[in-house]
């Protein structure tokens, strides 16, 4: 049994012309701020790394202290406190999973599967930094709350 080979396809004519100076720019533009995207979400990242640290190391020293303040005791700044260390927590863990280094193996020729790599690379660090910099501004909201309820009213 003998296999006949494939026939081409016959030929398809597309009509193209040169892009204005003005769609240029604006292609360069989408350009940039794409390779720049990568840099900025990993920037941010680094930011919530920061400031978490900060923060973390904050709450840390004043429950070290030898004699704690009193408002320690009160429930209410447990609750408080407690959910704002694991936001605060959460937030530095995904910002670090968003910059942790990571293998990808592709074909070093293929432009489309290193398009396809790039668009999973900046989904995948844009979900972990937005959901960081939620919860950061969570914990900063509890942090708020904590202190507003020992100034207005316990103090």
């Amino acid at each position: 049994m003998t296999e006949t080979p494939p026939q081409p396809s016959p030929a398809i004519t597309v009509q193209a012309q040169r892009l204005s100076p003005e769609d240029e720019r604006l292609d360069k533009l989408f350009d940039e701020l794409e390779s720049g995207s990568l840099k900025t979400l990993e920037e941010a990242a680094r930011q919530i790394i920061t400031l978490s640290t900060a923060l973390l190391g904050a709450f840390f020293g004043l429950l070290s202290l030898s004699k704690p303040p009193e408002y320690l005791g009160f429930p209410e700044v447990k609750i408080l406190g407690s959910a704002t260390l694991i936001a605060f927590f959460l937030a530095l863990l995904l910002a670090l999973l968003a910059i942790a280094p990571r293998r990808y193996v592709f074909p070093r020729a293929s432009l489309t599967v290193k398009r396809a790599l790039l668009n999973e690379m900046l989904q995948r660090k844009h979900r972990r930094v937005r959901l960081a910099s939620w919860l950061f501004g969570l914990g900063a909201l509890l942090m708020l709350l904590a202190a507003l309820d020992l100034l207005l009213l316990r103090l």
